[in-house]
């Protein structure tokens, strides 16, 4: 599913809406949801990615992730985020998504943009 994501927290703390939208930027890719085995956490996991459109490069993870809300075309997951400290440390925080589906058209492939026009003889 296409959407455009944005975080609702920074470090674990909620941003404040009017910070939104001067300091968060939307990321654009498409969401999967997957269950998978967590060597840290020695269990089964729930994992949202965030990958980036048409590969398989993950952008963004939330880790056992959970619907808050859900409306008009948008809703909230919320988890936790898996970083890397200062001092090299894996920390985990409490992350949202917001996220929105797009439902622009998709942009078209890269090999039709290479087509030569038609030409009658």
């Amino acid at each position: 599913m296409r959407i455009k994501m944005v975080k609702l927290r920074m470090g674990g703390i909620s941003l404040p809406s009017r910070v939104l939208g001067d300091r968060a930027a939307p990321r654009f890719g498409d969401l999967r949801i997957l269950d998978t085995d967590d060597q840290g956490l020695r269990r089964p996991v729930k994992l949202a990615r965030l990958m980036e459109h048409n590969t398989q490069m993950i952008r963004e993870t939330l880790i056992d992730p959970r619907i808050l809300w859900c409306g008009d075309n948008r809703f909230t997951l919320t988890g936790f985020e898996r970083v890397r400290n200062r001092h090299d440390e894996v920390v985990e925080y409490a992350q949202s998504w917001l996220c929105e589906i797009d439902t622009s058209p998709p942009e078209p492939s890269r090999d039709t943009l290479r087509a030569a026009p038609y030409k009658d003889r």
